[in-house]
């Protein structure tokens, strides 16, 4: 079998694209495509590791572009809650999260509870306050409808963002968006901004609504999705591509 990786990497030394375009065109284009597929990766799977050797995660040391894809592609996931009323110690799901992502959901407060109440709560294991912990986890201030928004940092995992109160009896729309440095809050029709002081964790994280280590909010959440934002070197990775792919067509008519 012709070893594709082995032919880009000639010509890429020898320059001889060109050459190849004019003998054989299919192979031309095979190759091509390849590279451009492979600088993504390439891309990715170095931010992909990047992101977990910064969190300090072991294991991560693989090329394979399987691996770099989780980085690559924008991903939704729906979770669903549990019909009515929030329940302590209820896991609705597991997700791969990246630094780059946003956390949307619709919430109906009920009343309020003593101490600090559980809504949502993404976490590498445990409550509190490794990183990773809180990657994000939502409560309510003690006996209020306030919100404690707990992103989590490399140097505090339980950097957070509050708010004021929302009102009792009516669905509000929550929608947490983290990219970068930017951290935006939208509640309601208000929006909160912060600017994360170093890096978000990236790794597998157990989802509950809500958590095993606090009373449950006196709340119905809806329509929660979690969608993973590919990250900025990713995105100049595939806009990069896209030019040196239409750049190798425009040649291609002109020959």
């Amino acid at each position: 079998m012709l070893c594709i990786r082995c032919i880009c990497s000639r010509n890429i030394q020898t320059g001889s694209l060109k050459e190849m375009k004019k003998e054989n065109a299919s192979l031309y284009w095979t190759v091509a495509l390849f590279l451009a597929l492979s600088t993504i990766c390439v891309t990715a799977n170095k931010l992909y590791r990047s992101y977990n050797v910064e969190a300090g995660i072991a294991g991560v040391a693989d090329d394979k572009c399987e691996v770099a894809y989780r980085q690559c592609k924008a991903i939704n996931v729906q979770l669903s809650a549990s019909p009515g009323l929030l329940v302590p110690n209820t896991k609705i799901g597991e997700v791969y999260g990246t630094a780059d992502y946003t956390l949307s959901f619709d919430i109906t407060p009920t009343g309020t509870v003593a101490g600090w109440d559980s809504i949502v709560h993404f976490t590498n294991g445990g409550n509190c306050c490794n990183f990773g912990q809180r990657s994000p986890a939502i409560w309510f201030h003690q006996g209020t409808t306030r919100l404690y928004v707990a992103i989590g940092d490399s140097t505090d995992g339980n950097w957070r963002l509050d708010t004021d109160a929302l009102p009792l009896n009516v669905r509000t729309k929550i929608t947490l968006e983290c990219k970068g440095k930017n951290v935006k809050l939208t509640v309601g029709a208000k929006v909160y901004t912060a600017t994360q002081p170093t890096y978000r964790f990236a790794g597998n994280l157990v989802v509950y609504a809500s958590d095993p280590w606090h009373p449950a909010a006196k709340a119905v959440i809806s329509n929660l999705r979690y969608k993973i934002l590919p990250a900025a070197e990713v995105n100049e990775a595939v806009t990069s591509q896209r030019s040196y792919m239409s750049n190798l067509q425009d040649e291609e008519m002109n020959v």
